[in-house]
């Protein structure tokens, strides 16, 4: 039995007949890292109302470990969906927003991305905002990294890929701050899970100085 990712959703949602659900079932006993991935999704849902910072750690984990391409996918969803509750337990929940399934970068967050480059940064401690790398992705679109300032000695670090004229986050993770203080946010200075997005998107190398400050001139327009 194949099982596309609608159906899958439609079996995490209770939305399938007994029959169907049974057999999807049966095939996710034979499969664990789709069982994996089901686990994952309805713990997301059940996180919504919970603390998240636990289960965040453990979609982390398991989307690293598993080896279908596009349930890397929706579990790395699932710790974007995650890490908007934990962003909003750091200060930084203005700066995003939710569309259509998606998590949207706006405010201070929004700006830094569409308009700062890396060389023109000045000291992390003066920043709400700080962007790393920018690079093209396999889809043709703009990404950038970047790390937001926090509370406790805490920050959050991820990529956001420029699509239909707004910054869509790729991934959202915890990081110490003093990690990434340096005078400009380095790739290795990420968390592994932001550094391993990043190795799965990029396409050539990061943007040099004079290539960043062409993509701001043209708004980030993809290819």
């Amino acid at each position: 039995m194949t099982i596309s990712p609608d159906l899958l959703k439609a079996f995490i949602e209770g939305k399938l007949a007994p029959e169907d659900a049974s057999g999807v079932a049966a095939q996710l006993a034979r499969d664990p890292d789709l069982a994996a991935y089901v686990a994952d999704q309805k713990a997301t849902q059940a996180a919504l109302a919970s603390p998240v910072l636990t289960w965040l750690d453990v979609v982390r984990r398991r989307a690293a470990g598993t080896s279908a391409n596009w349930i890397t996918v929706g579990a790395m969803a699932a710790g974007i969906l995650l890490g908007v509750l934990l962003a909003a337990s750091f200060g930084i929940g203005a700066d995003l927003r939710g569309d259509d399934g998606a998590l949207l970068a706006q405010g201070e967050l929004g700006h830094v991305l569409s308009t700062v480059l890396a060389p023109e940064q000045g000291p992390a401690e003066r920043a709400d905002a700080r962007v790393g790398a920018s690079f093209w992705s396999k889809n043709g679109a703009f990404c950038r990294s970047f790390a937001t300032r926090a509370q406790a000695g805490s920050a959050l670090a991820g990529i956001a890929c420029r699509e239909r004229g707004a910054w869509r986050l790729m991934v959202l993770a915890t990081v110490e701050a003093r990690d990434v203080a340096g005078a400009r946010l380095a790739t290795a200075d990420l968390p592994p899970s932001v550094r391993g997005v990043m190795d799965n998107l990029i396409v050539g190398a990061p943007l040099d100085d004079d290539a960043e400050r062409q993509a701001r001139k043209q708004g980030w327009r993809p290819r």
